[in-house]
């Protein structure tokens, strides 16, 4: 277990007590504690909610009742998820959770485990050392370091010694033990790909950049390499590593596989920027470590992708007009009473998200006013994409004889609003 599993249940609890929640923090096997650090199990009774923090599985779930509606805290969840770099889960029931013990939670769950069974695939069987796993004329044929146990929900997708493909009489092993990897590959052999070209090297790749990212991630938290000068770097890291795991998860899906393997071509594509900035002094302490080693070049890939990701966000923006932008304000705007200043901007920069007309920087708009509406903090970047938006919009409407200036406009706009 790499992540720190009582830092982790401490930062559920003072979440929920952040919402002025009453929370009942419950153990393993189920008994009431006072110490968070040493809970798997946190209970809201109003509104009715459950968060379980299972270390097996590396997964913090929320479980909620129909009525729950605050995203907000859906969202801080998943980003503490995404810090650690454990997945997280919610789910909405329309009776009443509560806590149960991890041994009645085996026993009488029906559910099947979401990491093994995904759209399009069999479920994991098999032996004691071995599992499979078909979809359409391809099996995943996995090797365990030991034997399975059958009792453990997820227990076939851990302790892997090795992943093959079998596609008929043809068996490829994978070079990272990564079932998410092997899945993705899986699907795109299904859809007529193969293991060595573009896309297939590509999501290799990938495993290799996200196993050197995690341990590059684990050891500067644990070995307290990480400081001002060099954290924007470990942050890149961790985000290029949920970009990893969430293409794998698109690459899988049918209706998603062609869209994600397009961006995959692309990534694939992208020259390395050549800089003078010297990443692995930034991270000696007294030692230069592999993982530290392993790991540049991927921060340096990332680097690469997001100069050129903000480049084509600047040049989008300055062939747009947003010419529909006012109306689309205006009319949502007279039917909608919001409740707070956040959620007025979120549906502003939603809106122009909508007007625009390139697909690259109305999902990035998009992506803001998500970010906006969940109480994020937005950062320089996305802070300037809105300003440049917005006058770029103000420019366009100057044309028809509006008369306060393109900045001024822009001041009015945000000066209410603390999202630095």
């Amino acid at each position: 277990m790499a992540f720190n599993s009582k830092m982790v249940a401490e930062k559920i609890f003072n979440i929920l007590k952040g919402f002025g929640y009453q929370v009942k923090s419950f153990s393993k096997d189920g008994k009431l504690v006072i110490d968070p650090q040493e809970a798997t199990r946190f209970a809201v009774a109003s509104p009715n909610m459950l968060i379980r923090f299972d270390q097996n599985l590396e997964t913090i779930s929320l479980a909620t009742g129909e009525q729950f509606d605050d995203e907000r805290l859906r969202e801080m969840l998943k980003r503490l998820s995404q810090d650690h770099l454990i997945n997280f889960d919610y789910k909405k029931f329309n009776k009443k959770v509560q806590p149960k013990s991890e041994k009645i939670d085996i026993a009488q769950s029906a559910e099947k485990d979401m990491a093994d069974v995904m759209e399009g695939f069999g479920p994991m069987t098999g032996s004691l050392k071995t599992s499979y796993q078909p979809i359409d004329n391809v099996k995943l044929v996995v090797r365990h370091k030991k034997a399975v146990n059958e009792e453990v929900r997820g227990a076939r997708s851990r302790n892997i010694h090795s992943i093959y493909i079998q596609r008929g009489d043809e068996r490829f092993k994978m070079a990272e033990n990564n079932l998410k990897a092997a899945r993705a590959m899986a699907r795109h052999l299904t859809m007529g790909g193969e293991v060595h070209d573009t896309v297939g090297s590509a999501i290799t790749e990938m495993a290799t950049e996200y196993r050197q990212l995690t341990d590059f991630v684990k050891y500067v938290n644990k070995a307290a390499l990480v400081n001002e000068d060099n954290e924007q770097y470990v942050a890149m890291a961790v985000e290029n590593i949920n970009n990893i795991k969430s293409t794998f998860e698109r690459v899988c899906g049918v209706k998603s596989y062609a869209t994600t393997v397009e961006s995959i071509a692309q990534r694939a594509s992208l020259e390395v920027l050549v800089d003078d900035v010297d990443l692995e002094s930034k991270f000696i302490e007294t030692h230069f470590d592999d993982r530290v080693a392993n790991a540049m070049g991927s921060i340096r890939k990332s680097i690469s992708r997001q100069s050129k990701f903000e480049a084509d966000i600047a040049e989008a923006i300055k062939k747009e007009s947003f010419s529909n932008l006012k109306e689309l304000i205006s009319e949502s705007g007279d039917m909608i009473d919001f409740a707070t200043p956040q959620a007025l901007l979120s549906h502003q920069i939603t809106q122009m998200g909508n007007a625009s007309q390139n697909q690259t920087l109305s999902a990035h708009l998009h992506s803001i006013s998500n970010k906006v509406a969940s109480g994020g903090s937005l950062n320089q970047f996305e802070y300037g994409t809105i300003k440049s938006c917005l006058l770029s919009a103000s420019e366009a409407r100057v044309k028809t004889s509006v008369a306060e200036s393109a900045e001024q406009a822009y001041a009015n706009f945000l000066e209410q609003f603390d999202i630095l």
